[in-house]
């Protein structure tokens, strides 16, 4: 099972002498992929000194180079119809140098298959089965772009101007992430308009969720981390790839707490619109998704909170459990009830592996 990849713009304007055809099958972990005239190569993955970090980070784009390469990075699974109607949103962009890479995770429902007959522009990277981050990972070595949108998922459709403003917010030398407005899907009611960490509970708190907008959560703001996550490509270099040990949610936050901690700000900049099928992959109410946010949420608290405060916040991390297990229990759900058990047992029996990552970075939260 293959896929064509074409390393052109949705104009037809290839960024290589000529169009160049090839399959690409993503069957094992590789260290690094980047983009030759022979096809994809799989190298060791490089690293920038913090000189040239550095460098690249003052570097400003400008009036001489205003409109830099974006890497837009689409992860599908099963999301056949979503990810027409993603790349349609994607293809109709007012800014327009950038590539599209679409990381299908071996679907059955066709999707590479639609990706190669109907969106010749776009990068098709097929993968076996494997967690979000990793997918983001692999989508991440193949990107050439200044700028790289790595977690536009399939059920997402952005605003013509998306790019314009967030290209724009990214010329700030401190500013590392970039994130959206976020609305539900064909209405102008906020998803997210902006997101805060509650550190002592391992959960998440988006501004203005479920309130018709009205200019509310108009202005730029720093923000605890992005939705819809936008980085600078010098960030990535210095900091590195998002980490594979969350299972389904939360790397994205923990990427934007990495970006803090090496001195980056995660902006919220309004005038970038995008809409939002909630919980079209992995289902609102899905044993899935519950098991994930209590597992990824406590992993996400050892990892990154200082030392004395771990026992205290998961201490606050199992009452939050506890509370979810009686609620599960009050509406029969008990597959509900299992999963959030196993979760928090996850977190126990993987302590000593998370304490081993912790020790890697730098805490400042």
């Amino acid at each position: 099972m293959g896929a064509n990849l074409f390393v052109c713009t949705p104009d037809n304007v290839c960024a290589d002498e000529a169009v160049m055809q090839h399959s690409i099958t993503d069957r094992r972990p590789v260290k690094s992929q980047r983009h030759g005239k022979t096809g994809v190569q799989h190298t060791a993955d490089a690293r920038k000194s913090d000189r040239e970090s550095m460098r690249v980070r003052t570097g400003r784009w400008g009036p001489t180079d205003p409109t830099p390469l974006v890497s837009i990075i689409i992860l599908n699974y099963n999301g056949k119809s979503l990810l027409r109607e993603c790349l349609d949103s994607v293809k109709g962009l007012n800014y327009r140098n950038f590539e599209t890479i679409v990381v299908d995770n071996s679907s059955t429902d066709g999707s590479a298959e639609m990706v190669r007959a109907d969106y010749s522009w776009v990068i098709l990277l097929v993968t076996p089965r494997i967690r979000i981050a990793q997918a983001c990972n692999r989508g991440l070595r193949l990107a050439k772009g200044q700028v790289i949108a790595p977690l536009l998922n399939n059920d997402m459709t952005v605003d013509r101007y998306w790019l314009d403003h967030l290209v724009q917010a990214l010329g700030q030398s401190e500013v590392g992430v970039v994130d959206s407005k976020v609305y539900f899907y064909g209405t102008k009611v906020i998803n997210t308009a902006g997101n805060v960490i509650k550190w002592n509970i391992g959960r998440t708190k988006s501004a203005g969720a479920g309130y018709l907008d009205r200019g509310q959560y108009d202005s730029p703001r720093e923000v605890d981390y992005a939705e819809v996550t936008v980085i600078r490509r010098d960030l990535w270099e210095r900091i590195g790839g998002f980490d594979e040990g969350y299972f389904f949610y939360w790397s994205d936050i923990d990427y934007c707490v990495r970006a803090r901690k090496a001195g980056y700000k995660t902006m919220y900049i309004p005038k970038a619109v995008v809409w939002h099928h909630e919980a079209a992959t992995i289902g609102e109410n899905s044993a899935k998704r519950h098991y994930s946010f209590t597992r990824d949420g406590l992993r996400f608290l050892v990892k990154h909170s200082p030392a004395p405060a771990i026992v205290f916040r998961l201490f606050c991390g199992a009452l939050v459990t506890l509370s979810m297990i009686a609620e599960h229990l009050l509406s029969k759900r008990i597959d509900l009830v299992i999963v959030q058990i196993r979760a928090f047992s996850w977190t126990l029996l993987n302590l000593e592996d998370t304490m081993r990552v912790r020790g890697r970075i730098r805490l400042a939260v």
